[in-house]
């Protein structure tokens, strides 16, 4: 007899099912989305019958049972870091959902970790439609996956999966969407095999369905680069682009901007990695840059003549879509020699960048930020900056063109930060 594939021996479910909840009209009438239960239900039914789970290893996950919290966040993490498909249910509803939007995003990043992000990466979303959408309905971010299938007929394509599940006319069309998703997801979860990942900060993601532009987040390194810093100055924090200082070596092996690279991406957004000399300009331009951003700033920049314009161009921007980030390294006895000198050069540039901000954005401002408060500080002052940039991000779906038919109306989809996202690192925020 054949052996279980080990993928089965080492359980992940094989789908997380993503939907937005339907409110009801008063609290009296029947849950509505009982109707979503039932055909989760159905799907891990399926998956039971085509696959070979053990007994007791559920199929899927639905958060049918779970109430909002603390707890709930973590479970919800938890299931999407180790699913191996995503299903999203389509709906004029899921896209205006922030909790459906997270959750797209928390596996995305999962996705782009293990199998990058080139444009012709094997998919490991299955989208099915509970109510019919228009692809002109679709955030960009869900325009490359493909989810019009002639296999689910045309009865699925016109009514959805609720205006099947429904009525007893189309009893065997929902049994034939049911059987042919639950095939696509396991032969998709055994072509294009996705490793479990750490679970994610659910509360700190934001939507996927923010549109693009509200994503993107600038990181400039404005600091030397081997070869131009000056004779007496140790060269071990550099290298030969601005962007390969380590301000923290040896405690830390990796460059300061990749190490912020990689908390900007667990937050959600899709980190820039620039040298001031490349992008510096333009992040600090008097009528904002075209993303939130910010500056990482090498303190010892403030001694060295040839940085005096930036740092005077820095000083004269006070945008607040741009944070300011001075790591200082304790061990560096050069730094510590030059304390009073750097840090009245660093009151000089930004005393409205330190006064604005929570306390741990404005000790990233200060230059004091030493290895084990760096995480912290970096994620507070992101947050800072892109809170009033995403305020302003215009709404999906975008206006309409002159001579366009009106689109339906949509609520305008916002995200929130936690109230206090660094209490939980140290406490001091």
């Amino acid at each position: 007899m054949a052996s279980i594939p080990s993928s089965d021996e080492h359980h992940q479910p094989y789908f997380f099912l993503s939907y937005a909840r339907t409110p009801r009209i008063s609290a009296k009438d029947p849950d509505p989305n009982l109707w979503v239960t039932k055909f989760y239900r159905a799907l891990c039914q399926e998956i039971m019958q085509i696959s070979r789970l053990p007994a007791g290893a559920s199929p899927g996950f639905m958060d049918q049972e779970l109430n909002v919290g603390a707890a709930w966040n973590e479970r919800l993490a938890k299931e999407l870091a180790t699913c191996r498909v995503f299903v999203p249910l389509y709906s004029p509803r899921y896209f205006d959902s922030e909790p459906c939007g997270k959750e797209w995003a928390a596996f995305d990043l999962r996705r782009k970790r293990h199998m990058g992000q080139g444009p012709d990466l094997p998919e490991v979303v299955v989208p099915a439609f509970w109510i019919p959408v228009r692809p002109d309905e679709l955030p960009e971010m869900a325009h490359p996956i493909q989810f019009h299938d002639p296999a689910l007929g045309t009865h699925y394509q016109e009514r959805g999966i609720y205006g099947l599940i429904k009525l007893n006319r189309y009893r065997d069309h929902y049994k034939s969407v049911v059987d042919t998703l639950a095939h696509r997801i396991v032969n998709l979860a055994k072509k294009t095999p996705l490793p479990p990942g750490k679970p994610c900060d659910f509360t700190s993601l934001k939507s996927a369905f923010v549109p693009d532009r509200g994503r993107r987040f600038q990181i400039v390194v404005l600091a030397p680069t081997r070869d131009s810093l000056p004779p007496h100055r140790n060269q071990r924090h550099y290298g030969a682009s601005a962007t390969d200082w380590n301000p923290y070596y040896p405690q830390c092996d990796q460059p300061i901007a990749g190490l912020a690279a990689d908390i900007v991406r667990d937050l959600g957004f899709e980190p820039e990695l620039w040298s001031y000399a490349e992008q510096g300009e333009d992040l600090l331009k008097p009528d904002g840059p075209a993303s939130p951003g910010v500056v990482l700033l090498d303190p010892w920049v403030v001694l060295m003549p040839g940085y005096q314009a930036a740092l005077s161009y820095l000083r004269r921007s006070s945008h607040p879509w741009v944070g300011l980030v001075i790591p200082w390294h304790e061990d560096d006895e050069q730094l510590a020699a030059a304390t009073d000198r750097i840090r009245a050069g660093l009151r000089a540039l930004a005393p409205t960048r330190i006064e604005r901000g929570r306390l741990l954005a404005r000790e990233a401002a200060k230059g004091t930020l030493a290895f084990g408060q760096f995480a912290a500080a970096l994620r507070q002052v992101v947050f800072t900056v892109s809170k009033p940039y995403l305020r302003d991000t215009p709404a999906f779906p975008p206006r309409p063109e002159p001579g366009d038919p009106p689109p339906r109306r949509r609520d305008r989809i916002t995200w929130q930060p936690p109230e206090n996202p660094g209490e939980r690192d140290d406490g001091s925020a």
